[in-house]
């Protein structure tokens, strides 16, 4: 069963969130952007913890200097862009991380967040449904055992989940006459959003955390 949503905002005043993710997270006017201009006023910080073509074994090696020494008081994970497409096309000659393998890592994030940091609080994001254009027709729907990874570890860890999946699924067949002729909608080359798209994560997760 997911985590209950709690009644109150999922952060206060002074308290600080650390945005643990890949290009999508470092991008300088990318969706964490927006959450440190909602947030600031509610007197929350937002850390950017993002790195372009990261992924999560990666993420591992860096979890201490980028996360645990930031002594934040909660934790946003947004991983599974590179996860998903290496070991395939053009990434073929890189090892596989397999779905299973993704959800564990998430599953070590948390736990060595806990055990090292003493950090109580953590928010899981789910991919978004799919890539676009060129890129789904290279790689297709790999996305989908990634984003049920994200579900059960935010279930078995007992975190909150935003479910970027569903919310993008839905606004896709809702908005299709918009699709450009390459193919993109949320996306600027596929994979990396484009300042709709950003805007749609950032109010996602702020509505799964109770502060929008």
């Amino acid at each position: 069963m997911s985590i209950p949503k709690e009644e109150g905002p999922w952060l206060h005043a002074g308290q600080t969130v650390l945005c643990f993710g890949d290009s999508l997270t470092a991008a300088a006017n990318g969706y964490v952007k927006y959450l440190q201009e909602k947030l600031q006023f509610r007197g929350i910080q937002v850390i950017n913890a993002g790195l372009g073509g990261d992924k999560t074994p990666q993420a591992l090696s860096r979890l201490r200097t980028d996360v645990i020494d930031r002594k934040p008081d909660a934790v946003s994970i947004f991983f599974g862009n590179n996860d998903a497409v290496i070991g395939r096309g053009e990434w073929r000659d890189e090892p596989l991380v397999s779905p299973v393998t993704f959800g564990e890592n998430l599953q070590w994030i948390i736990h060595l967040c806990r055990l090292q940091g003493g950090i109580r609080k953590f928010s899981i994001n789910t991919l978004t449904d799919r890539m676009e254009g060129k890129q789904y027709l290279d790689f297709g729907d790999c996305r989908g055992e990634y984003c049920l990874a994200a579900r059960r570890t935010a279930d078995l860890m007992n975190t909150v989940l935003v479910p970027l999946d569903a919310v993008f699924r839905d606004l896709r067949e809702r908005n299709i006459d918009r699709i450009s002729p390459e193919g993109l909608l949320y996306t600027r080359d596929g994979i990396h959003m484009n300042d709709e798209g950003n805007r749609i994560i950032a109010d996602t997760m702020l509505r799964e955390w109770n502060l929008l």
